[in-house]
């Protein structure tokens, strides 16, 4: 996956997250490769087509085997990285790795860190995730396996921010059809946020098949925040809100104002759109919100384009 873009005075942003009942810190792509390996047993990402002259994305389906050694390689990272936080030099960090294979395997990576590139400049890149990886996982992930991969639809010809939008603006015609199935089929009521949620990720899913549902911390955040949907091929992340009655509904524009404060940190945030639902019409005027929480915002050096769609 690719990563945020970050100034060049800026770090690369951590973030956190548990996958596979381990707890990680790394760069949000390879975060987002250890979720969607744990949700869908595969990892999306993008390499270049030579004769399109063109990056194309591509699935990426992980075998059982090929899941664990994935995992193992990433919790070895995890400790090298720990360690290294704690001030430990190379050799001391490999020592905090418990696979004695991986930490080897880390210290011969690249003829033992003099591996030399076209210019014969000598580098040393131990320590970076595929030096962790058995060769075969490092063939898989690098772009070495087209055998392996999976071509996405291709979406460069559309406008991906309004085709989100498009989805959520729709989203009220498909509660409706939901809770009146045919054929004596149980209806699927929306009653919280997690069935909107629930119901517009698979809409979402049907046409960006990067989108994903997860938990996002920051590094250095005091608090998480749980993010809805994040579409990584839009730069787009969806937040959902249903209008519970008429008390929550004079108090949702606070709520937003204090949330929308979490997102600027979140690596995909370029753009935010946000579904309120609002079917019992608690709302008296929708346009008064979507006029006050849409625009742009800034905050240090992130900015994002929020639009609030308020919709029954």
């Amino acid at each position: 996956m690719s990563s945020s873009e970050v100034g060049e005075d800026d770090e690369p942003e951590l973030v956190e997250a548990k996958v596979f009942g381990h707890r990680f810190i790394d760069l949000a792509g390879n975060i987002e490769d250890l979720i969607t390996l744990e949700k869908e047993g595969v990892i999306y990402s993008h390499f270049w087509d030579d004769d399109l002259e063109t990056f194309r994305y591509y699935r990426i389906p992980f075998l059982p085997i090929e899941i664990y050694q994935y995992v193992e390689a990433h919790v070895a990272k995890q400790e090298f990285f720990e360690a290294s936080e704690k001030g430990a030099d190379f050799d001391s960090a490999l020592d905090a790795i418990t696979n004695p294979d991986i930490a080897q395997r880390v210290r011969s990576y690249g003829n033992y860190g003099r591996t030399k590139l076209r210019d014969g400049t000598e580098i040393d890149n131990r320590g970076c995730a595929a030096s962790f990886y058995p060769s075969e996982i490092e063939d898989l992930v690098c772009g070495r396996r087209r055998d392996r991969y999976v071509l996405l639809p291709d979406l460069r010809g559309l406008d991906k921010p309004s085709l989100l939008i498009q989805m959520l603006d729709y989203f009220p015609v498909m509660a409706r059809a939901m809770s009146s199935r045919k054929h004596n089929r149980p209806a699927f009521m929306i009653e919280n946020e997690y069935d909107v949620q629930d119901l517009l990720y698979v809409a979402v899913r049907a046409v960006f098949v990067d989108a994903t549902t997860e938990d996002w911390t920051p590094k250095h955040a005091g608090a998480s925040k749980r993010i809805d949907i994040v579409v990584p091929s839009a730069d787009t992340v969806v937040e959902t809100k249903i209008v519970r009655n008429a008390a929550h509904a004079k108090s949702i524009t606070d709520e937003f104002k204090i949330d929308i404060e979490s997102y600027h940190s979140h690596p995909r945030c370029k753009r935010l759109l946000v579904l309120v639902f609002d079917p019992h019409s608690h709302i008296a005027d929708p346009d008064i919100i979507s006029n006050d929480l849409s625009g742009r915002r800034v905050k240090g050096n992130h900015n994002f384009e929020v639009s609030v769609l308020v919709r029954k």
